[in-house]
């Protein structure tokens, strides 16, 4: 925390220091680029800051946006006010303040036609009206962010605007609807690998479940939103779970647990000043200390709690707190007073409905005046248009000249440019396999020395270890040219399409024999299994190339004790043939890349350290086209691999 104050006195001092020179002997200035950098600094420690240090985030955002304004960039304001608006908003719980930047969001958004902070101001002022209490404009302005943000397909977007929603049917009491839009959220937040977006939706969800009276559900829900606040130090979110727990302790008449829970929310709301959970921890409390008969210390925590909601202007909880005076009384069978309060309710009642009223004139004429003021200069720009409408039409003559006369030069240039990638497309190829065998060629060179030299040494047990690393290194350099030698006759066309009668039983013995050495030093299980009586119509070659590749690669990444398996079947007219295995898996990105015709995927070493060119499964692929069929893989990260070749039975 220390080093946070430093950094932040050090950029006050800064800026602090540029503005006085600014102002006073007009000698130093900014350039656009240096103040742009400086304003997309600022502007990031103020979402950083937004709940450790609410105020200094403050304080940073306005300076930014004083730069952005000073210096004319006008994209970052719609970002900066939405910043400042949602500090105010969400930690120092400043109504008004929040109004002022997110009105100021929303136009300046609408001004630099950015679709994407738009909807992010709808979204904030539909959040802002929901928190006040009204929820036809809430609705309204929640409505047009999930619109916007699904037609530009921003998921962070669409999981903020949809718990949004969600957060609104619940107010509604539209539970079920509420629940749709909530799990949306939390798969999207999910999907984008966002655990405290996915935690908050979580502690919602909960909130949902015990608005709806589902006690049991609610109670899990919030035990394991609590666990993920603890893990991802979100301790505002853990507070608001704390409360939850409580409520649902209360609910079941288990006072002493509610009233635990109820304290321990309070104390973490106090040090973090999050005044909309302690208005809620004092009705809490008050309400269990009704129950059990403590009625003047359970009124002072009810005033407590309507003094602050009125202090901070939230209608929602001004509501909420002269309905817990209500019950309060009712619970203490003091039914006069609860009447009394009731009545005290109307009016209360009658003022917020009054204030939302008055919001939703005043976002009336907010629009309007916004409107008004684009069509404003839209008009001084169609009139600057006119202007030069006939020096445009010059312009366009002449770019459809030199259009002309370019066209030929231009069309030469990109075929020069298409024969230059593929050169260095081919280039890159040969670099990488070239560079590849001289690891090996490398190894026998290196440990044929010294094997020559421990020979006259007799040194019987480092001359066997040299031999098995020579043997490695040649079989090694044997699959790579033997790659290469494949990866070349197909580019060159040269591998001819033979099918034959081909019984795969005896291709299976072949494998296995050819295999037996390596499973067995590898300590892996390898079984063929073939339900294809007949003999089938294929290329010899061509299938025992493709399996060995393979079974190869599945060996690469099969740990001690794996299996892999080989089995081939048949229906109707199309032949299958699926090599299986036990290994690490890959990712769905690889996946998608595996069998692309533009490229290769890096090979990664093996468990075992295996190299390798990234070549074989890209003559799997060119190989099962010549034999006209098709290969698809499926695999799971830490579970397995599977890759499937289909071919007909028929060529003709």
């Amino acid at each position: 925390m220390a080093s946070v104050r430093f950094i932040i006195i050090l950029i006050l001092c800064e800026l602090c220091g540029c503005n006085a020179i600014s102002q006073t002997s007009k000698v130093k200035h900014l350039s656009q680029d240096e103040a742009l950098k400086k304003v997309t600094q600022l502007q990031k420690e103020c979402w950083e800051l937004r709940e450790i240090k609410s105020d200094s985030a403050i304080i940073l955002g306005k300076m930014g946006l004083e730069l952005a304004l000073q210096y004319e960039l006008k994209k970052e304001l719609p970002r900066l006010y939405a910043y400042i608006g949602i500090v105010n908003l969400h930690y120092l719980n400043n109504i008004k303040e929040a109004t002022f930047y997110f009105q100021h969001s929303l136009e300046t958004s609408l001004r630099q036609n950015d679709s994407i902070q738009l909807a992010y101001s709808y979204n904030n002022l539909g959040d802002l009206y929901l928190l006040t209490g009204n929820i036809p404009l809430s609705r309204e302005f929640s409505v047009k962010s999930v619109e916007l943000f699904q037609k530009l397909k921003n998921k962070r977007g669409m999981s903020y605007s949809f718990m949004n929603m969600g957060l609104l049917c619940r107010a509604e009491k539209d539970f079920n609807t509420a629940m749709v839009y909530l799990k949306k959220a939390k798969a999207l937040w999910e999907e984008l690998g966002n655990n405290t977006g996915a935690g908050l939706v979580l502690l919602e969800m909960a909130n949902t479940y015990e608005a709806k009276g589902d006690y049991d559900t609610a109670m899990s829900y919030y035990e394991n939103a609590y666990k993920e606040s603890i893990g991802l130090k979100t301790v505002k979110y853990g507070t608001f779970c704390l409360q939850g727990i409580a409520n649902i302790y209360y609910s079941r008449g288990n006072y002493d647990k509610a009233f635990e829970f109820y304290k321990r929310a309070l104390a973490f709301n106090k040090e973090r000043k999050y005044y909309y959970g302690i208005i809620d921890n004092y009705i809490g409390i008050a309400l269990v200390y009704a129950n059990k008969g403590e009625r003047k210390i359970g009124e002072e925590s009810l005033h407590k709690a309507l003094s602050l909601s009125k202090s901070l202007n939230l209608n929602t909880k001004i509501l909420k707190s002269y309905e817990s005076f209500v019950k309060f009384y009712e619970i203490l069978n003091d039914y006069q007073k609860a009447i009394e309060w009731y009545n005290n309710f109307s009016t209360p009642y009658d003022s917020i409905l009054t204030v939302q009223h008055s919001e939703i004139v005043n976002q009336m004429r907010n629009r309007f005046r916004i409107e008004q003021s684009l069509s404003n200069t839209k008009q001084e720009l169609n009139a600057q248009k006119l202007k030069y409408i006939n020096l445009w039409l010059i312009v366009v003559l002449l770019i459809a000249i030199m259009l002309i006369l370019i066209w030929r030069y231009l069309s030469n240039r990109k075929m020069n440019k298409q024969l230059e990638e593929m050169n260095n497309a081919k280039d890159k190829l040969f670099s990488v396999i070239s560079h590849d065998l001289k690891n090996p060629f490398n190894s026998l060179i290196g440990f044929s020395e010294l094997l020559l030299s421990e020979i006259d040494n007799c040194n019987y047990s480092k001359i066997k270890e040299y031999a098995i690393y020579l043997n490695q290194a040649s079989e090694e350099g044997l699959k790579l040219l033997t790659n290469l030698l494949h990866w070349s006759l197909s580019q060159a066309g040269r591998i001819k399409f033979k099918p034959e009668p081909l019984n795969l039983n005896e291709v299976f013995s072949e494998l296995k024999v050819f295999y037996d050495t390596e499973i067995e030093k590898r300590k892996l299980n390898l079984k063929f299994e073939n339900s294809i009586q007949n003999k089938i119509l294929a290329d010899r070659d061509i299938i025992k190339i493709i399996l060995m590749n393979l079974i190869t690669n599945s060996l690469k990444y099969t740990r001690e004790k794996g299996m892999i398996r080989v089995s081939a079947s048949q229906n109707k007219d199309v032949i299958y043939i699926q090599v299986e295995d036990t290994g690490i898996g890959m990712s769905e990105d690889t996946q998608k890349l595996l069998f692309a015709k533009t490229s290769f995927v890096n090979s990664k070493k093996g468990l075992r350290e295996e190299r390798g060119t990234g070549l074989g499964l890209s003559i799997v692929s060119e190989f099962i086209r010549i034999h006209k069929g098709e290969i698809k893989v499926s695999s799971e990260e830490g579970v397995g691999s599977r890759f499937e070749l289909k071919f007909p039975v028929d060529f003709n």
